[in-house]
């Protein structure tokens, strides 16, 4: 494996998906998706991710769920979520940080809060 984080980033929207890949891959992450929460911890299951960006409204098994149950594995535990979402309320984003979520970025996202918010999170990790 190399020296690169490696994000995962959750959303069923294919172009949202596509943005936050090719931004995070142009600022040197190692970036993998998935459409669904099924996915996602498919993917989990079978690599290691430094962080995952998850998205909350997907059919099938939102991302409440998700985080759930990723938080659930003893194997994943430690590992930092960020819920990516287009709700934006005050409540949805406590919400997020009550199931375990380390932030909580509101699509339409910026670039430059999205890049901001994945290092404040590694370099959190770091001196922890």
């Amino acid at each position: 494996m190399s020296g690169k984080r490696r994000i995962l980033v959750v959303d069923d929207h294919r172009d949202i998906l596509d943005l936050a890949a090719t931004v995070l891959s142009g600022a040197g992450y190692a970036v993998s998706t998935a459409s669904s929460g099924v996915g996602a911890l498919d993917l989990l299951a079978e690599e290691e991710f430094d962080l995952v960006l998850l998205d909350i409204n997907m059919p099938h098994m939102d991302g409440w769920e998700t985080l759930r149950l990723i938080r659930a594995e003893r194997s994943m535990d430690g590992l930092p979520v960020v819920m990516f979402s287009i709700k934006g309320e005050v409540r949805d984003k406590v919400h997020g940080m009550q199931e375990g979520a380390l932030d909580y970025i509101t699509k339409p996202f910026e670039i430059d809060e999205l890049l901001q918010r994945v290092s404040r999170v590694f370099e959190a990790s770091e001196v922890r």
